[in-house]
C-alpha cells in the first residue's frame, strides 16, 4: 500500500480544472459527472463489456454508448486498459486500479486536451494518457458527454439535494478556513469507480470534495431503490440481495454520509501524512480488528496499508459529527455498521470531534491543526491494554463476522431442511442451500488457506458439527437444527392459523438495538422495532451457543420463496435483518465471549 500513502500524500499538492458542466451548489459548492470519469468509464466498458461486475446496468444510456463508441471498440486505449487490468490478481486490486487512473485523471484538464497540471511517477499512465488523449479527439467524446446530460440528471438531483441539506461550505466553514476554499463533487456514471477524496490546489485555491462514488458494497449496503441500481460488490462480484426499499431522504442520507466521510480525509490526511508515524501508535487498533476479522482485512483494500484504519477513522469520526445535525438516528445506525465493520473506537472518535470542533472555535484555528492532540487523546480512551476488551464489547455479531470465523476455521456448513410435508418444498430448500454454498466458496476465493463449504441435510449433521460454523436454510417448520436452537435465536417463526409469523423470542436475553427504514421521506430510519411481521424474510447471526468461538448464520423466510431472499449472505453489516417488501428492520447486538 505505499503507493495509496503517496497518493493521499501527493493529492495535498495537485492542481486541477473546475469542470465546465459542474452544477452550482452554491458559490462554493459544485457537483457533476465528471468528464474525466466518464471517459474512464466509457473506454473501461469498450474494454469489458456489459456485464462486468464494475459496469452499471443504465439501460438506455448502455444502448447510446454501444451505438456511438462501438466502432472504436478496438482502439488502442481499450486494449491497453484491458491488459492492464486484466493483470490484477484478484477483484480488489483492479478496484484500486481503476481507482488510481481516475484520481490521477481527475488532475487533468477536461478532454480532449488532458493536460496533467501535477508530475505522476508513472511511465504507463502517460502513455495511457496520450492514447486516451486521441480516443477522446477521434470519437469527439464532449459531444457525446453534452447531450447525455439527460441521463445524468436523476443522479445529479440526488447528490445537489443532498449537499443542500448540510452545505459543506456553511458546516466546514465554522471549523477550517474557507476564504481560499472550493468544495467539488466529480464522479462517474457508468462504471463503480471506488470513492475517494479529491483535494488538489487550483491556482493557488484549495479544493475539497470527492471522487468515485458509492455505495461500497460492503463498507455501505445497498438499502434503497437507487442504491440497488448503482451498488456493485467491488469486492467478490457476487450479485446482490434484492432487499431495498424507496426513499429519497435515504438516498440522500447515503451519500451526504459518503461527501462528509470524504472531507474528513480533506481536513486530517495532511496532518496525519505529516504525522506519519504518530499514527503507528495507534496502529494496535487496525491489529486487534485483523485479530478476529483476518479474512475482512485480507480482501478489503483499506486494511492493506499499515495504519489506514486510523485514517478510515478520522473520516468516519467526522462523517458521525457532521450528520448528528441533520438526521440523529441515521447516525446511530451508521456508527453500528461502523463498529461491526470493525471500528470499535467510533464513539471516541465522535467525542472527540465534539472537544475539539469547540475548541477550535473558541481559539480561531482550524481543526486540522489538532489531529496530534486527537490522536493523543484516542490512545487515553482506547488503550492498547483496552482495546481486546472493548473490541468485545462493542462490537456486534454479524453475518459478516460470523463468515470471517469460518475462513479461520477453514469450514462452513450449509444445512438444509428436509421436514417440510409438502416434498417439493423440501428440495427448493437444498436448492437454495446449493446456491448460498456457490456463493460462499466464491467469497472465500481470496483466502489463501482455502475453506471447505459442505452441503448438509438437517437429519445428517452430527452432534459435532453443530459445534461448527453453521448457515441454517429455512424456519422451524422445515429445518429441525433450527426448531431445535430457536429459542437461542432473538427471533422466532411462529404460525398463528396459516400464517408463518416473525417475533421477537421472549428468551432472548441480549441488549438489541434496531432501527426500521421506510417509505417515508419524512422520517427514512425510526429507531424501534415491530412486534411482529408477516410474509417477512430474514437473515440473523449469533454466536453457537453450542460452541461460542463459533457461529450460526439463520436464513429463512415465511416460505420457501422468503428463504431464498438472502442467498448472498456475504455483506451484512447487522446482526439481523427483516424485509417484508415495504420495510426493513435492521438490529444489532453484542455477544462478547465469556473469557472477555
Amino acid at each position: 500500500m505505499k503507493r495509496l500513502a503517496a497518493l493521499i500524500i501527493m493529492l495535498l499538492f495537485l492542481s486541477s480544472a473546475v469542470p465546465v458542466s459542474a452544477y452550482d451548489v452554491s458559490s462554493k459548492v459544485s457537483v457533476t459527472i465528471s468528464p474525466n470519469s466518464e471517459l474512464l468509464s466509457v473506454v473501461y466498458y469498450l474494454a469489458f463489456g456489459r456485464n462486468d461486475i464494475f459496469v452499471i446496468d443504465r439501460e438506455d444510456y448502455l444502448s447510446d454508448v454501444d451505438s456511438y463508441f462501438g466502432p472504436y471498440r478496438n482502439h488502442p486505449v481499450v486494449k491497453m486498459l484491458r491488459e492492464n487490468l486484466e493483470n490484477a490478481t484478484t477483484i480488489p486490486d483492479r478496484d484500486m486500479r481503476l481507482y488510481y487512473l481516475e484520481a490521477y485523471l481527475l488532475t487533468c484538464t477536461e478532454p480532449p486536451e488532458l493536460e496533467p497540471l501535477v508530475l505522476v511517477n508513472d511511465e504507463w499512465f502517460f502513455r495511457f494518457l496520450s492514447a486516451l488523449r486521441d480516443f477522446a479527439e477521434k470519437t469527439d467524446f464532449m459531444e457525446f458527454y453534452k447531450t447525455s446530460q439527460r441521463y445524468y440528471q436523476e443522479d445529479l438531483n440526488t447528490y445537489i439535494t443532498a449537499l443542500e441539506l448540510l452545505p459543506p461550505d456553511e458546516f466546514m466553514g465554522q471549523y477550517v478556513s474557507i476564504s481560499n476554499v472550493r468544495f467539488e463533487f466529480l464522479h462517474p456514471y457508468l462504471v463503480a469507480i471506488h470513492g475517494h477524496s479529491f483535494n488538489p490546489i487550483i491556482n493557488g485555491t484549495q479544493i475539497y470534495g470527492a471522487g468515485g462514488m458509492i455505495p461500497l458494497v460492503r463498507r455501505d449496503p445497498q438499502r434503497t431503490e437507487w442504491t440497488y441500481k448503482t451498488a456493485r460488490d467491488t469486492m467478490f462480484g457476487l450479485p446482490l440481495n434484492r432487499d431495498y426499499i424507496k426513499n429519497k431522504r435515504l438516498d440522500e442520507l447515503i451519500y451526504l454520509g459518503f461527501v462528509y466521510h470524504e472531507l474528513g480525509h480533506d481536513i486530517t490526511t495532511k496532518e496525519l501524512n505529516w504525522n506519519y508515524d504518530l499514527t503507528y501508535d495507534l496502529r494496535y487498533l487496525e491489529d486487534t480488528i485483523e485479530g478476529d476479522m483476518p479474512y475482512l482485512a485480507t480482501y478489503d483494500i483499506h486494511f492493506w496499508w499499515d495504519t489506514m484504519m486510523v485514517y478510515e477513522g478520522f473520516a468516519d469520526g467526522w462523517m458521525d459529527f457532521s450528520l448528528k445535525s441533520v438526521d440523529p438516528a441515521y447516525l446511530e445506525l451508521a456508527m453500528w455498521m461502523q463498529r461491526a465493520w470493525g471500528e470499535f473506537w467510533i464513539e471516541d472518535m465522535v467525542e472527540i470531534y465534539e472537544k475539539y470542533t469547540l475548541i477550535s472555535v473558541q481559539e480561531g484555528k482550524p481543526l486540522g491543526d489538532y489531529v496530534v492532540d486527537m490522536m493523543s487523546e484516542l490512545k487515553e480512551k482506547v488503550s492498547p491494554e483496552k482495546a481486546g476488551e472493548l473490541y468485545q464489547k462493542r462490537v456486534p455479531v454479524t453475518p459478516l463476522r460470523a463468515l470471517d470465523r469460518g475462513a479461520v476455521a477453514r469450514k462452513v456448513i450449509v444445512v438444509y431442511g428436509t421436514q417440510n410435508p409438502d416434498p417439493s418444498g423440501t428440495e427448493y430448500d437444498r436448492e437454495t442451500a446449493e446456491i448460498v454454498a456457490n456463493y460462499l466458496e466464491t467469497f472465500y476465493s481470496q483466502w489463501p488457506d482455502g475453506v471447505e463449504v459442505i452441503i448438509k441435510a438437517d437429519v445428517n449433521v452430527t452432534d459435532e458439527e453443530l459445534k461448527e460454523n453453521l448457515i441454517l436454510i429455512g424456519g422451524p417448520l422445515a429445518n429441525k437444527i433450527v426448531a431445535e436452537l430457536q429459542d437461542d435465536f432473538p427471533l422466532r417463526f411462529v404460525k398463528y392459523g396459516d400464517e408463518w409469523v416473525l417475533e421477537r423470542s421472549e428468551h432472548w436475553n441480549w441488549e438489541i438495538a434496531s432501527f426500521i427504514l421506510q417509505e417515508n421521506d419524512a422520517y427514512p430510519v425510526l429507531e424501534g422495532w415491530n412486534a411482529n411481521y408477516l410474509n417477512a424474510s430474514v437473515i440473523m447471526a449469533i454466536r453457537n451457543p453450542l460452541n461460542p468461538e463459533n457461529y450460526i448464520v439463520w436464513i429463512a423466510g415465511a416460505d420457501r420463496y422468503g428463504t431464498r431472499l438472502y442467498k448472498n449472505p456475504t455483506y451484512y453489516l447487522s446482526s439481523y435483518e427483516i424485509f417484508n417488501g415495504k420495510e426493513i428492520e435492521m438490529g444489532f447486538y453484542v455477544q462478547p465471549l465469556a473469557s472477555s
